[in-house]
């Protein structure tokens, strides 16, 4: 029917092995795919084929059971090796395609529209933009309105956050976006990772990492993954709004990076072909 394993939940059994319980009808899958039917006891055939995994730390990577044709970015390992984990926020399966999942990650633009209600930015200060094929930094700063005391009672959060967020993202194509942060409470790395469930269907969640200043700061970093999943929502509820296969009737100042993601969207396979 459709279901995601991944909604389910795991079930101990008493020869210590376990199974996981599909969310829509509570049947139980073996590490085969196979499932027992109710009211009987005869397995069915597997419906899954087992993944090649390949464990880089506490990180778990497939290939989806496509040949590999780009090496997996090191980036990740790199930050849990210098910087605390913070946690996993925003988790959400967000109604558009990947590629405009992409753009909007890229849209530089829409920071002081879908982000105001939270930042209060009032503008966008783009600075420069480095291409590096595959692999991509953007930089530009974003200045913020002083906050209503209104707001600060509703999330006293925003004192953690500086007059102008300085921001840099590093992009690795077709699924990470690093925002890089430096704020009152210290060294901030959101990963905001990117996984095509479907067509129409993206899901989306961002690892946070963080290096604080004080013992005390690491008290907020819930504050951290409350920024980014308030980020992921709003992103979610502005995407899942958009006209679908819209044109785009103006073209805005500083969209090189989306110009860098429908250039790598449209040769992905050519390029990756030639680093194989």
């Amino acid at each position: 029917m459709g279901a995601m394993l991944s909604e389910g939940w795991c079930v101990a059994k008493s020869d210590g092995s376990s199974t996981i319980a599909c969310p829509l009808h509570a049947l139980e899958f073996d590490q085969t795919g196979s499932t027992v039917l109710l009211g009987s006891n005869k397995a069915t055939k597997s419906l899954l084929k087992p993944l090649e995994l390949i464990i880089q730390g506490d990180l778990i990577w497939s290939y989806g059971g496509v040949e590999p044709k780009m090496p997996i970015p090191n980036v990740l390992n790199e930050f849990a090796a210098k910087y605390e984990f913070a946690g996993v926020a925003g988790e959400c399966s967000v109604k558009t395609d990947l590629l405009s999942m992409l753009l909007n990650m890229h849209d530089y633009n829409h920071q002081n529209g879908t982000h105001r209600p939270l930042f209060e930015i009032e503008r966008i200060d783009f600075k420069r933009f480095i291409d590096q094929r595959l692999h991509s930094h953007s930089y530009y700063d974003m200045p913020r309105a002083q906050p209503k005391w209104q707001d600060l009672l509703k999330n006293p959060a925003l004192l953690e956050m500086p007059k102008v967020i300085r921001a840099h993202l590093e992009n690795y194509f077709p699924a990470i976006v690093i925002f890089h942060g430096e704020a009152p409470i210290g060294t901030i790395k959101q990963c905001h990772i990117f996984v095509p469930e479907f067509e129409t269907h993206t899901r989306t969640y961002v690892l946070a990492y963080g290096r604080f200043k004080n013992p005390v700061f690491r008290l907020l970093k819930n504050n951290v993954l409350k920024f980014a999943a308030t980020v992921v929502e709003q992103d979610a509820d502005i995407l899942g709004k958009l006209y679908a296969d819209s044109p785009q009737h103006i073209k805005l100042n500083n969209e090189v990076g989306m110009d860098w993601v429908r250039r790598n969207f449209a040769n992905f396979s050519e390029m990756t072909n030639s680093r194989s």
